[in-house]
């Protein structure tokens, strides 16, 4: 028979199952030892769960938004950012106010960033190179303010996004501004200024004539120099 239990002192350990195994463990049967092994066992699966299922998230926050490559982006002083892999120049920010597709048009064509004016509206892919990289809502090297930005593809009434928090793209409709920014880019690559044509010479006679049609087709790239330095000794032979 157990023992009477002093119910002011013990408070709830007056109960009839606590009272059996305080019992036991006085009697020294194992019984509570046994208890507490299972309550660790229980304790430890319960931890393991929860560690799989941490590293389920980790890897799924890693897929979109990820750490950003640093030596691929250089921020620049003038608010523009270079991506050294795809020689594209981003702002360092979209627009803070939502836009439809239109409205995200003309900022980007008309935005003078580093005083450059060929900015446009990107495309799908230049705008997936960018969450694929690692650059997010909210990143410190290009701030998206907000979830959407538009790019430049369309299909009659409806516009292409990208969703740099889901990471991908879609289409809509281009009146829709929720949560829609304008983010610019321009391509870096320059070609040499064109020579503006001039005035054809009708069967140049003179050597000065000559020479001035010689002189436009090489600035034209469309004589070598080779072929230019020795038709101009030809020319200047004849003097």
């Amino acid at each position: 028979m157990q023992p009477p239990v002093n119910k002011k002192k013990y408070g709830i350990l007056h109960s009839p199952p606590l009272r059996g195994a305080l019992y036991s463990a006085r009697m020294g049967n194992g019984t509570f030892t046994k208890f507490l092994k299972k309550t660790n066992n229980e304790i430890s699966k319960i931890l393991k769960y929860l560690s799989i299922l941490c590293l389920i998230t980790l890897c799924a926050c890693a897929q979109f938004g990820g750490d950003t490559d640093e030596k691929r982006f250089q921020l620049n002083s003038d608010g523009t950012v270079l991506d050294t892999e795809t020689d594209l120049m981003w702002a360092a920010a979209a627009t803070s106010e939502s836009m439809t597709w239109a409205e995200a048009e003309e900022y980007c064509t008309s935005f003078t960033g580093a005083e450059y004016q060929d900015w446009r509206l990107p495309k799908k892919d230049e705008l997936a190179a960018l969450f694929k990289a690692g650059i997010g809502k909210d990143n410190e090297m290009i701030r998206i303010n907000g979830d959407r930005v538009w790019a430049s593809e369309t299909d009659d009434n409806r516009g292409a996004y990208c969703n740099f928090f889901r990471g991908n793209c879609g289409w809509l409709e281009k009146v829709v501004s929720i949560s829609l920014h304008g983010l610019p880019v321009r391509n870096t690559e320059t070609t040499a200024p064109s020579v503006p044509p001039a005035a054809p010479i009708a069967n140049p006679q003179t050597v000065e004539q000559r020479l001035q049609v010689l002189e436009l087709l090489y600035k034209q790239k469309l004589i070598t120099k080779d072929e230019y330095e020795s038709k101009k000794a030809a020319i200047l032979k004849e003097l």
